[in-house]
């Protein structure tokens, strides 16, 4: 699975050399989990929840053509990785999801690992800059649960997005975005139950940047993003055992320094 990962940093080394116009940013991240799982009759299960996920991210973005209408054409290679303990409140379930006993306040460690690549286009109006994007990614959330209970859920997904910015002040540029990914194939891995064929997988990005110009070469952004991720139930293994159906909800903040040459 990690696969992914490695083959989108190797293209981050690689592209710089083939293209001109380039930037590079590190961002310090924190994010705000809000996890639910429902049983089949749609109850909850369970919750995962927590204020603080902190991480890091690598972002690069290269003009590789003026685009198709005469203004830019952009590759973007992005990474980003979390991790944290979150508050584990529930149910313990048994076949068919059947409850069997509470299980509250437990500690359940995280760690979620995204990258992803993308072809973005820009067109001028006015004083703003509308963009649109087109792109692929990876995605991997391993939750160590109390118990030696460990679950992996990973997909690729694609996704498409569009959003407008421009410049409140000389030095200052600000943006909103909105985003739709959709998973292909995606599985959950249980150390103690197998692996689980998830149901339909998706969500949506709203992301509001801040750019302050520092020099022509360097800058800062200030990014919040809301994420979602819905995930249908799995099928029902012959044991009865099944991954339930679940709504993700994440609050992300990301301050970066960006560096352009």
């Amino acid at each position: 699975m990690k696969k992914y990962h490695l083959l989108i940093l190797i293209l981050s080394i690689a592209l710089p050399a083939l293209a001109k116009d380039n930037q590079l940013s590190l961002s310090v991240n924190t994010m705000s989990m809000d996890y639910t799982e429902f049983t089949l009759a749609g109850s909850f299960a369970d919750s995962e929840r927590t204020d603080a996920l902190a991480g890091f991210g690598l972002n690069y973005i290269t003009r590789i053509s003026d685009g198709l209408d005469g203004d830019g054409g952009f590759i973007d290679i992005d990474f980003s990785r979390y991790q944290g303990n979150s508050r584990y409140d529930g149910f313990y379930l048994g076949a068919l999801g059947q409850v069997t006993g509470p299980a509250n306040n437990l500690t359940t460690k995280n760690t979620i690992t995204d990258s992803s690549i993308g072809y973005s286009e820009t067109k001028k109006f006015d004083q703003a800059l509308w963009s649109i994007r087109l792109g692929m990614g990876y995605r991997l959330w391993e939750r160590d649960l109390a118990g030696g209970h460990n679950e992996q859920y990973s997909w690729s997904y694609g996704s498409l997005s569009t959003g407008i910015n421009g410049n409140i002040f000389p030095d200052d540029n600000i943006g909103i975005s909105a985003e739709y990914h959709r998973a292909f194939s995606p599985k959950m891995e249980s150390n103690q139950y197998g692996t689980f064929d998830l149901g339909s997988t998706d969500g949506y990005s709203i992301s509001v940047p801040w750019v302050h110009t520092i020099t022509p070469s360097w800058a800062i952004k200030f990014i919040y993003t809301y994420q979602t991720w819905d995930i249908e139930h799995s099928t029902v293994h012959s044991d009865g055992w099944y991954e339930p159906r679940s709504e993700s909800n994440f609050n992300i903040f990301n301050a970066a320094l960006i560096y352009s040459y």
